[in-house]
C-alpha cells in the first residue's frame, strides 16, 4: 500500500448542557489509500437501503473509532471498519 491520499478522520461529540446540545469536532489528518468498493459490499449495502461509495485503507494506529471522513472536500460517514491486517483498517464510507 502506498498511502498516497491525505484525508481527515473526524470524531463528533455531542454534549447536553443547560438543555441545549453542543457539537464539537476533533480532526486528525492521516495518510490513506482510496479504493473502490468491492462488488459484494456494494450490493449488500444497497440491499440494506444504504450506499457504499468509497473504501479507505488507513494505518491501524491512526484509526481510533472516528465516525466521519473528509476527503476531497466531501464528507463521508463511516459505515463499517474492518481490520484487514495488524497494520491496516479498511473504512467503508457513504456520502453524507
Amino acid at each position: 500500500m502506498y498511502y498516497s491520499d491525505r484525508l481527515t478522520l473526524r470524531t463528533v461529540t455531542k454534549t447536553l448542557a443547560n438543555g441545549a446540545y453542543t457539537t464539537t469536532y476533533s480532526d486528525k489528518e492521516v495518510w490513506a489509500d482510496r479504493r473502490s468498493v468491492k462488488r459484494q459490499e456494494f450490493y449488500s449495502a444497497l440491499a440494506a437501503g444504504r450506499s457504499a461509495d468509497v473504501v479507505f485503507g488507513v494505518h491501524a494506529d491512526d484509526y481510533t473509532g472516528q465516525t466521519e471522513v473528509i476527503f476531497g472536500g466531501k464528507n463521508y460517514s463511516v459505515m463499517r471498519s474492518y481490520q484487514t491486517t495488524p497494520d491496516e483498517v479498511e473504512l467503508t464510507c457513504t456520502r453524507g
